[in-house]
């Protein structure tokens, strides 16, 4: 039986939980912790993305995040694949580190964007978890609760709006809203309006089930990078042999450059791929984008 396709549109929010295979731990000391919000941050700059919440346990991580394209089982799948290869690196170890297909609920921003990031934020509490989840290090609450935005990585913005317009009074009655709700549930998790993999109203679910359908990528990626070299041709004034050639000096080297990060930018293409049109090494590649990606410029 083939899996229920992915509900996947422009400014759809998702509650997303992953899980270590086999209930194993996915996070084996802080550096794994570390790692992982990094490449979410690379993974939110190059997407995109908006990252409302997460909170990483042992052996699960909770992310609630926002795709301004209809692209989450690209973004998800390249993720996932990214962590477990520096996993088993690191680690020494081989096969899955996640347990099966990650679940993702398509979230009804306008109204239970704040209740699922409080769910997130509670997940240390309802685990057992001694510390209070404004202190715990690795969960975006802390970033809600502080007087000044710190946080590159979290989007809070759009839930502290609701209860302020200033920041410090926003934290103040964000971290009210937290206590009261772990007087109110305990060690219960938060309950959300969930049915049919969506966090809303049966109103929402509807209009959901009506919308037309988004392709997730109306071009194909290989038909793109076609574009993206015949615009770095012409705008470049270099020939495409140059381009796919052994030729370093200057302009063709700056135009090299340009259409491979515009690959792997817009047509999100991946390393191996693009390294076979420019019969060069994934590595070689690789560096490349991310001289490209540090500077900030191809010039």
């Amino acid at each position: 039986m083939s899996r229920p396709k992915r509900i996947q549109f422009q400014g759809a929010c998702y509650y997303i939980t992953l899980q270590g295979n086999n209930r194993q731990d996915i996070f084996l000391g802080n550096q794994d912790r570390r790692f992982f919000l990094a490449l979410l941050k690379a993974f939110k700059e190059r997407h995109c993305l908006k990252v409302y919440a997460y909170c990483l346990m042992n052996s699960e991580a909770h992310v609630l995040l926002e795709t301004s394209r209809p692209d989450l089982s690209r973004v998800m799948q390249g993720f996932c694949t990214a962590y477990t290869k520096y996993f088993n690196r690191l680690h020494r170890t081989a096969g899955h580190v996640f347990q099966g297909r990650y679940k993702a609920l398509i979230v009804d921003k306008e109204h239970c964007l704040l209740d699922v990031t409080c769910r997130v934020h509670l997940t240390p509490h309802a685990l057992g978890i001694k510390e209070k989840p404004w202190r715990y290090l690795w969960s975006s609450c802390a970033a809600y609760v502080e007087s000044e935005t710190s946080e590159p990585l979290v989007d809070s913005g759009p839930v502290l709006s609701l209860f302020a317009k200033n920041r410090l009074t926003q934290s103040v009655k964000y971290l009210h809203f937290i206590q009261a709700k772990m007087k109110e549930h305990g060690r219960v998790p938060l309950p959300l309006p969930i049915r049919g993999g969506v966090v809303g109203s049966a109103e929402f679910r509807g209009s959901i089930a009506q919308a037309p359908a988004v392709s997730e990528d109306a071009m194909p990626a290989r038909e793109k990078a076609r574009k993206i070299l015949e615009e770095t041709v012409a705008s470049r004034g270099v020939g495409e042999e140059n381009l796919m050639g052994k030729a370093r000096w200057g302009l063709v080297a700056t135009a090299r450059r340009e259409a491979i990060h515009r690959m792997w930018k817009e047509a999100r293409m991946g390393v191996t791929e693009i390294a076979r049109i420019f019969h060069r090494t994934p590595s070689a590649v690789s560096q490349l984008i991310q001289s490209v990606e540090k500077k900030g410029s191809l010039n």
